[in-house]
């Protein structure tokens, strides 16, 4: 019963102060709100680079250039080990690798920036020269038109696929960057209006199936002419995007450009199974074209134990930005308390002197803190969710995730901020002689 009445004394306490309650709890729902956010961020970013990675099958062996020193237990550290080196990867070693056993598909990827021109606008891309296999292995798509195929890779046919970012730009419907890396000269298109925006939604966006397309159009890279018979769909993604590439058959790279060296393969086991074997002969099958070690193989899983630990530092990171939001905003709403003790001191010696006994002083006075800093809480994860509905419905690059245990982490947290930093001003307001508390001026 003392409880209760406590309980029902502290939250008059804060409603009849409210300004000075609105202000103290501030800090707690910035730092909840931080909780939850930077939780969404870390677990977003996790997620999504581990999806981009396992997409690419259990089964995949990345070969590039450089060679990555081994750990203490003989295990190859992509984090520290990679040395910087120029590729000496050519395609004469993905011609080898092909013919290793139990090797289902090798897909060397060679990379170049070069300038593509439409008319009178030019775009700064990424060429890259590959196989038929590209679109599978990377898992992109195609928004119209189709890829090239084997036969037009062996007869190194001038056919060329557009990057999304790259198509619109030569449209004009946007800006990359241009020749010389500067931004285009032309115009800038205008958006649209905002009731033409509103009515494509409504519509379903209908209206791009009438949008120009350069399929079955010729567009120029160093004075060599391509035919454009596809464009590769959005893909905005952490690190991968291949938006500003421009992909065409590797033979038809290697005769029209000064590369000749790949910037990487990816090789296909014909098993899970098979990929520590195909791992050991993929590098010994290269070794044969090389007189040292220049290039590295790496499984699938090594990636995926190196990524782990890169988002593990960057989940610490945020676990201590957060951890010191929290100490401040406690700090803030302890002093905000003894401020309101102090303020309050002829109100606890009148109800002292009325009979009030030293543990209903001390219970109403943490119950204010405590009610102060779960109500704050509460907010801060209502604005955290908020924002991040708000982030995955407006932003591609990646997506947020709130996993339900950094909610229960943000309530537990302002539990405890609210009991641990409770105690001081209660403590004192409860100890307080009734005499001393009513001459206080």
């Amino acid at each position: 019963m003392k409880l209760f009445t406590s309980f029902k004394l502290a939250c008059f306490g804060l409603w009849s102060n409210r300004l000075r309650v609105l202000s103290a709890m501030t800090g707690v729902i910035i730092g909840m709100f931080a909780v939850i956010v930077l939780s969404a961020i870390a677990i977003g970013v996790k997620d999504t680079l581990m999806k981009q990675m396992g997409s690419l099958g259990a089964e995949q062996i990345l070969v590039m250039p450089g060679r990555l020193l081994d750990t203490t237990n003989g295990e190859k550290d992509l984090l520290s080990g990679l040395t910087s080196v120029p590729s000496t990867l050519t395609y004469a070693d993905a011609e080898v690798v092909a013919d290793v056993e139990d090797v289902k598909t090798v897909t060397p990827i060679l990379e170049t920036i070069n300038v593509v021109k439409y008319d009178e606008k030019s775009a700064q891309s990424a060429m890259v020269g590959t196989t038929d296999q590209f679109l599978r292995v990377q898992h992109a798509e195609l928004s119209e038109g189709r890829f090239f195929t084997q036969e037009e890779q062996d007869g190194k046919a001038k056919v060329i696929v557009l990057g999304n970012n790259i198509h619109e730009a030569l449209l004009g419907n946007k800006e990359v960057p241009a020749e010389g890396g500067g931004m285009p000269s032309e115009e800038k298109v205008e958006p649209d209006p905002w009731w033409k925006r509103i009515m494509n939604k409504l519509l379903g966006e209908t209206a791009s199936a009438e949008e120009p397309s350069l399929v079955g159009q010729t567009v120029t890279i160093n004075e060599e002419t391509y035919e454009v018979i596809g464009v590769l769909a959005p893909n905005a993604t952490l690190g991968s995007s291949t938006d500003n590439n421009v992909v065409i058959p590797i033979q038809t790279a290697l005769e029209n450009t000064d590369m000749k060296n790949l910037t990487k393969m990816i090789v296909e086991a014909s098993s899970v199974d098979a990929v520590d074997q195909v791992d050991e002969q993929v590098f010994s099958a290269i070794m044969t074209n090389h007189t040292e070690i220049d290039f590295s193989v790496v499984k699938q899983e090594q990636m995926l134990g190196a990524l782990g630990k890169v988002t593990s530092i960057l989940q610490v990171m945020l676990f201590g930005i957060t951890a010191t939001a929290l100490v401040i905003s406690g700090m803030g709403i302890m002093n905000v308390m003894v401020m309101s003790v102090r303020e309050r001191t002829k109100e606890i010696g009148i109800r002292k002197a009325l009979g009030a006994t030293t543990f209903e002083i001390l219970m109403q006075f943490f119950f204010e803190t405590l009610l102060l800093c779960v109500i704050g809480g509460a907010a801060g994860i209502g604005l955290g969710y908020l924002f991040i509905e708000f982030w995955n419905n407006n932003v591609d690059i990646f997506a947020l995730v709130l996993p339900l245990w950094a909610v229960k982490l943000a309530l537990y947290t302002s539990f405890g901020i609210g009991s641990l930093f409770g105690i001081y001003p209660a403590w004192k307001a409860a100890r307080m002689n009734p005499s001393e508390a009513l001459r206080f001026d």
